[in-house]
């Protein structure tokens, strides 16, 4: 939160311009795609899992969104196909989310399982992505001031993101689902000795984490009124990179979604003011993968003094 004010306060002094609200707005929408898909791998790491494939599952879900747009937004009601195209991405996410969870539940797979599977997982995913939309770029052919365009522009993508948040976080906090899944993230033998069901708390889990990929997906064609293959390259990382930012641990067991959001607020604003300061494209990564390795540092110190703590006690 310190390094999230002293960004803003610098920023603003060197540009005034990047304290007006407008530019805010434009930030949250900008981040609300790879806030989401971050939402989503907070509950995959927490329970200690990792998905490397939530930026196949963006680029396929997003083409599939609007083919369907297109071959039934343009002869029919485009209202209905949004709804239709919308429940697709999330169905599509959420099959995708499934076979993560249920290969790595069958074989009792750990964090490097989970790596594994998951960017094989990505691979196939993007070429499925690749065949559907024959390599190339979905142009929409619906019309644009309807309720499928609206989802990821003015404040439509703000509201989605933090209307997830709410409830993922009502969830994680207020149910032993949520606890029990950070009982597994803390230490997996322990959680099936305690007579927790892990299989079924990591396939719910990957589920999860697809179905925010596809809500991601639609939000983003929805703003370019266009879909790619290859759209989602990438997401998976910044994804990962905001959750740990936030605080959430690479090892599981601890975190939260408040920290997620954070951590996505971060890496939005950073980035804006980065723009808006006139910072170099490239100098920007150096940035933020700067920040990155700070916060995993971060990470490793801390368990390293809890557990130093741990045997002084």
């Amino acid at each position: 939160m310190i390094g999230l004010l002293a960004i803003i306060i610098v920023v603003s002094i060197i540009e005034p311009n990047f304290f007006a609200i407008n530019n805010f707005l434009n930030i949250l929408r900008q981040s609300s795609a790879i806030g989401l898909c971050a939402l989503g791998m907070t509950y995959v790491m927490i329970a200690g899992g990792f998905d490397l494939s939530i930026g196949s599952t963006v680029s396929l879900t997003g083409v599939v969104a609007i083919m369907i747009m297109n071959s039934y937004g343009v002869t029919g009601n485009v209202d209905v196909a949004a709804v239709i195209a919308i429940l697709a991405a999330i169905i599509v996410g959420a099959i995708v989310g499934f076979i993560n969870g249920i290969i790595l539940a069958a074989i009792n797979g750990r964090l490097g399982e989970a790596f594994i599977i998951t960017y094989s997982m990505q691979i196939v995913i993007a070429a499925i992505a690749l065949i559907v939309s024959g390599g190339q770029f979905i142009f929409g052919r619906f019309e644009e001031e309807r309720l499928y365009t609206k989802i990821g522009t003015d404040y439509g993508p703000i509201l989605i993101f933090i209307v997830i948040a709410i409830l993922m976080q009502l969830i994680f906090a207020n149910t032993n689902f949520g606890r029990q899944s950070y009982f597994l993230g803390g230490n997996m033998d322990v959680a099936k000795m305690a007579g927790i069901k892990i299989k079924q708390i990591r396939v719910i889990n990957f589920i999860v984490c697809g179905i925010c990929a596809g809500l991601a997906g639609i939000i983003v064609t929805s703003r370019v009124y266009s879909a790619s293959p290859l759209q989602g390259s990438g997401y998976e990382l910044n994804a990962i990179a905001a959750v740990v930012i936030g605080g959430t641990s690479l090892m599981g067991g601890s975190g939260s979604i408040l920290k997620t959001i954070l951590g996505v607020l971060i890496l939005g604003i950073l980035s804006n003011a980065l723009n808006v300061i006139g910072v170099n494209a490239y100098a920007q990564l150096i940035v933020r993968g700067a920040i990155i390795i700070t916060a995993v540092a971060l990470d490793g110190l801390k368990r390293s003094a809890e557990v130093r703590g741990l045997v002084t006690t």
